[in-house]
């Protein structure tokens, strides 16, 4: 089979977004991709220059141009680099402009990625004739396409993510006593820090033998300090901010909560199971086809804070319970969660796509 050449579509350039790495490890087997960005966000998350595309011609600046400029300089891509597939992933800002492009380029196949049901899915039915396939990594994704779209059978196309795993693997030691519990990602609301937050306080009028922590940044960054502030805890509630690595973090907790109010199919569940950290996390999206409840963790919401307790006190009462869990969910990622299965898995769905 051959490879397609790529071009990614890209709202802005983010380090450990799961779509960078998926193209890089591409690049690595040798696939030629090209990405186009459209702004800078560098005042929410840590950028990526991506200088390895840049340092080859493989990266283009869309930002500060406006839609005819856009439109013409794209072209000019998709034509003299003989573009096979162009991958639309997030930037809102192009998808008004992909039936121009197919139509001045009939042979050209167009596929959307969809990480989840919020955000920029609006734009996708607006635009879903122009798709050739929709990529998604979940059951529940592929399920909520298929429910809304208005076409009798959306060509879906479900790639199941994993992660690097020889990269996050169980920390060898452990300091501090008491059962460390966490929250690691994104401050923003569909994350839900904030829950998190709240469930830390009335855990600890439970139990004096829980330790919080939260890693992290985003846009409601500033928030969940205020919360943390006057959360009346903060000698057991810390605030740690951001992290240059999520296995950093992760090594520093027994157990991983994820109390979010929507979400795909989050890659951190899968870093922490490598870790060998078991997760408790809300039962929205498409995290219950990556936690198996009792097995590598367990499916609650983050205001079920009586059964919460009652697992983590349980855990603090029989450490090896707990060990038993960690090897539990480390065994679990190995499994499921490898990250050479997703990259190949990606370049057999790219190249089928686009037909080459």
């Amino acid at each position: 089979m051959n490879s397609p050449r790529i071009l990614a579509l890209l709202p802005f350039l983010v380090k450990g977004a799961l779509s960078i790495a998926i193209f890089r490890a591409l690049r690595a087997r040798g696939v030629e991709i090209t990405v186009a960005y459209c702004g800078d966000a560098s005042a929410d998350y840590e950028p990526d220059a991506l200088e390895d595309f840049a340092s080859t011609g493989h990266l283009l600046d869309l930002s500060d141009m406006s839609a005819v400029t856009r439109f013409d300089l794209v072209q000019k891509q998709l034509v003299d680099r003989k573009i096979d597939l162009v991958l639309q992933v997030g930037a809102t800002q192009l998808y008004h402009l992909l039936p121009y492009w197919k139509e001045r380029l009939p042979a050209l196949r167009i596929a959307d990625v969809l990480y989840n049901e919020i955000g920029h899915t609006l734009n996708h039915f607006l635009y879903e004739g122009c798709f050739d396939a929709v990529i998604v990594e979940s059951d529940f994704m592929g399920g909520f396409i298929r429910r809304s779209s208005l076409r009798p059978d959306p060509p879906v196309v479900v790639v199941r993510s994993g992660v690097a795993l020889d990269e996050f693997s169980p920390a060898t030691t452990h300091s501090g006593s008491g059962l460390k519990v966490g929250y690691v990602g994104r401050m923003s609301d569909e994350k839900n820090p904030v829950g998190f937050v709240e469930l830390a306080r009335r855990l600890a009028s439970l139990n004096p033998g829980l330790e919080f922590e939260m890693f992290g940044t985003g846009p409601d960054a500033a928030m969940v300090k205020e919360r943390v502030a006057a959360s009346g805890i903060t000698e057991r509630l810390r605030y740690h901010g951001f992290v240059e690595h999520a296995r950093d973090a992760l090594h520093q907790l027994d157990v991983l909560i994820l109390p979010s109010k929507f979400d795909g199919r989050p890659v951190l569940v899968m870093e922490a199971n490598a870790c060998g950290i078991p997760v408790i996390a809300a039962p929205v999206g498409g995290i219950p086809e990556l936690v198996a409840d009792g097995v590598n963790g367990f499916l609650m919401h983050p205001t079920e804070t009586e059964r919460i307790h009652g697992l983590l006190s349980r855990l603090q009462e029989q450490p090896q319970a707990l060990q038993a869990l960690k090897t539990a969910a480390r065994a679990h990622a190995l499994e499921h969660f490898s990250r050479d299965k997703m990259i190949e898995a990606y370049a057999a769905a790219f190249a089928k796509v686009a037909l080459v």
